[in-house]
């Protein structure tokens, strides 16, 4: 990653953070963040990560609705979603190399050509079903394969520049407003793509990556701060304590849980297609998608903003509890009214676990290995939300809707699981630990009257 000059043009001096904002609200760290990097810098990354949501999801609605069969989407989508996944860590690495710049210019380009691959060979599977599918599965992991990782970008850029920043907290806000951006993505890219279908056809969705790609993108890549921290000495780092290197060995916990997340979502988009198809309105499952996301914003955004306390174990066990408890109405609908009503308040406790796993892997991952912990944890919510996909397409095809809205509230119930094995490794190893070391200094203080 190049480093932005060290004072924009037009800058008069190095940016200060006021002591105020230090120990603000949510919305004055928001206020310092826009001050640091200008509105616009914000608006921007929210619009570039659109593709990631839009790229899955419209692949998913196109093939479902052009060939009628709910399996060959299924697994369409899923390639487009495993390419994403496993592109994600080695564009960062490549970023590294050779700079943001250069690999934001390349996928703006080669993602616009792999969406017109993409339709042109969804095009002829409809024309003429006996057909092969190699070609469009190719075509499906080059399009994924080639999407600005962005939100994987802005990440490493705040952990670059977490060196300058005045403290921690400011570095947590401001990857708090990249977990809220994401959620905001979530939304906009579901009802693009549904808005998409239902006016222009079934492969509009994809069509509208294009303008994202050339706009969105570019803008990223070009993107310098508006101000930046004057050079800082960086504080002198504490010594690791037995508590602070066992931290790691924790890490990969939350990462999996990012993982039955993106299951859950995945699984949740493949089981809507199975449902609306017994209608004949798949072209809609992007608008009741973007219900769920709808309700994740404001549940995120109110979560931010009164700054609760969602980095400990018991936040994960207590919203896994809950994702689990209201994933079951959504597996058993009665009708249009009660789905949408279902998934109105799942996405709600969705927006919050998506919060909460965040920054669990934010609090455990050590500082100097923060960008690789958090692209790892993006890489694994886009692997869960590809098998999500096909399975959910698998259970859809074979056994019909109701069995395929049941894998999201099983993906729940393994989120579950690892929020309880994670607290119970947590006070195995920190909390009665530090228990038991304030009972031996209370003997030692008694022994020595």
């Amino acid at each position: 990653m190049r480093t932005p000059p060290a004072t924009a043009p037009g800058s008069t001096g190095s940016f200060r953070i006021p002591p105020a904002a230090r120990a603000g609200t949510a919305w004055a760290r928001l206020r310092v963040l826009a001050r640091l990097v200008g509105l616009g810098y914000l608006g921007v990354t929210v619009f570039a990560r659109l593709p990631v949501a839009m790229l899955p999801l419209g692949t998913l609605v196109m093939l479902a609705s052009w060939t009628r069969q709910v399996l060959l989407a299924g697994y369409a989508a899923g390639a487009v979603a495993l390419a994403l996944a496993v592109s994600v860590p080695l564009y960062g690495m490549l970023a590294r190399r050779v700079g943001q710049r250069v690999v934001l210019l390349f996928c703006s380009a080669a993602n616009t050509a792999a969406l017109l691959w993409l339709i042109h060979e969804a095009d002829r599977v409809q024309r003429n079903p006996e057909i092969g599918i190699g070609l469009l599965l190719a075509a499906c992991a080059v399009t994924g394969a080639t999407c600005a990782p962005v939100a994987a970008l802005a990440r490493i850029r705040w952990a670059g520049e977490s060196q300058r920043l005045a403290d921690r907290s400011l570095l947590n806000s401001s990857l708090a407003f990249e977990s809220v951006a994401d959620v905001l993505a979530l939304l906009l890219g579901a009802a693009v793509t549904g808005l998409s279908c239902v006016i222009g056809g079934p492969h509009t969705g994809l069509l509208m990556v294009v303008p994202v790609n050339v706009v969105g993108v570019l803008a990223f890549a070009f993107f310098r701060l508006r101000h930046a921290l004057g050079p800082t000495s960086p504080p002198p780092e504490p010594e690791e304590t037995a508590a602070d290197a066992a931290r790691p060995s924790l890490m990969w916990l939350p990462v999996v849980g990012m993982g039955a997340l993106g299951l859950l979502l995945g699984s949740m988009q493949s089981s809507l297609v199975s449902y609306t198809m017994n209608f004949d309105a798949v072209q809609y499952v992007g608008l009741l998608y973007a219900v769920l996301g709808g309700s994740s914003l404001v549940s995120a955004v109110i979560v931010v903003g009164l700054r609760a306390r969602t980095n400990t174990w018991g936040a994960w066990l207590l919203w896994a509890c809950l994702l689990t408890l209201v994933g079951m109405p959504v597996s058993m609908p009665t009708g249009d009214a009660t789905l949408a009503l279902s998934l109105v308040v799942e996405g709600a406790v969705v927006g919050v676990a998506l919060i909460v796993t965040d920054s669990v892997v934010m609090s455990i991952a050590p500082v100097r290995s923060l960008d690789l912990v958090l692209t790892s944890a993006l890489a694994s919510l886009l692997a869960g939300n590809a098998l999500g996909l096909a399975w959910g397409a698998v259970l859809g095809d074979s056994l019909g809707y109701n069995s395929a809205l049941m894998l999201p509230v099983l993906s729940a119930g393994a989120y579950l699981l690892l929020a309880h094995l994670y607290g119970y490794l947590w006070r195995q190893r920190f909390e009665r630990r530090e228990t038991d070391a304030r009972l031996a200094r209370h003997l030692a203080r008694r022994d020595g009257r």
